[in-house]
């Protein structure tokens, strides 16, 4: 899995029944539904736990100042369980909205706490990649300055050496040129993923218009059922999961369209650079 993929999907499920509670409306004071919210929340908590131990064993090393996520998972598996056996106090909560501002608050936290820790793993790579080619590079120079060292003898030899040299660096610095290959295939990454984004949302858009028609002819019955009532919960479930999918993909449309337009101002700039500039990469 992606790095950037782990706990999206288990935020995404927290975050649904979060906002069930956070809606306290009228259909929400049975039992039958603070268990079920309950059961997701408590099934969601356990994909997280999950995902943010491997995201951690991503960062190599240990981390200097760790991100407590133990205490928030657990705070938030307390007051699922207190769902799980609805009593009249955690009913009243419910109703008054208090229990859905804590659960949003408990949401807030762990989705801020993922996003350090997220960060902390990309800082890692990009350091070691960053320092990885410099070293190599200062690697290779100086074992070629010991071997020349040893063959200056005399005069003429120590201008052939400088020769060699020269040429070794200029090949070196030809066949490691910029190229904008870079910047090209960014912004046909980018273009291939904004196309495969647009591609699923008539799809969702269709999806949520029919579960929406669905959610309407179930508002004309007059008194519904047990059965009724958690089918129209699960209705609501699902129109809220494509609303987030839906939100989520405009983001990312969003995000790649701003690479492809910094990426074209990179490649805009490249393209102006002198020959001499890029060989010497200034």
């Amino acid at each position: 899995m992606d790095k950037d993929q782990y706990a999206v999907a288990a935020l995404n499920e927290l975050r649904n029944n979060v906002l069930l509670l956070t809606t306290a409306n009228e259909y929400l004071s049975d039992e039958v539904f603070l268990i079920k919210i309950g059961n997701n929340i408590s099934r969601a908590l356990e994909v997280l736990e999950r995902d943010i131990s491997s995201l951690k064993k991503e960062y190599p090393g240990k981390f200097v100042n760790d991100v407590d996520t133990d205490t928030l998972l657990e705070r938030i598996d307390n007051a699922a369980q207190r769902m799980l056996k609805p009593g009249k106090e955690i009913k009243d909560n419910n109703m008054s909205g208090a229990l859905g501002k804590e659960m949003e608050s408990y949401l807030i936290s762990i989705s801020k706490a993922v996003d350090d820790i997220r960060i902390k793993v990309h800082g890692s790579h990009t350091d070691r990649g960053r320092k990885g080619p410099a070293i190599n590079v200062f690697s290779a120079f100086n074992g070629i300055l010991q071997s020349a060292g040893s063959m200056l003898i005399l005069g003429i030899k120590i201008l052939a050496c400088f020769i060699v040299l020269a040429g070794v660096a200029f090949t070196y610095l030809f066949f490691t040129i910029e190229k904008d290959t870079a910047f090209l295939n960014e912004i046909a990454t980018s273009r291939a993923l904004i196309k495969e984004k647009k591609e699923q949302i008539p799809r969702l858009e269709q999806e949520k218009q029919d579960l929406d028609n669905e959610r309407k002819a179930m508002n004309r019955i007059d008194k519904m059922s047990r059965e009724e009532k958690v089918a129209a919960l699960d209705l609501e479930l699902k129109i809220k999961k494509i609303d987030d999918t839906l939100d989520q993909l405009a983001a990312e449309i969003s995000v790649q369209e701003k690479k492809i337009g910094d990426n074209q101002i990179k490649l805009d700039a490249f393209r102006r650079k002198p020959f001499i500039t890029r060989l010497l990469k200034q």
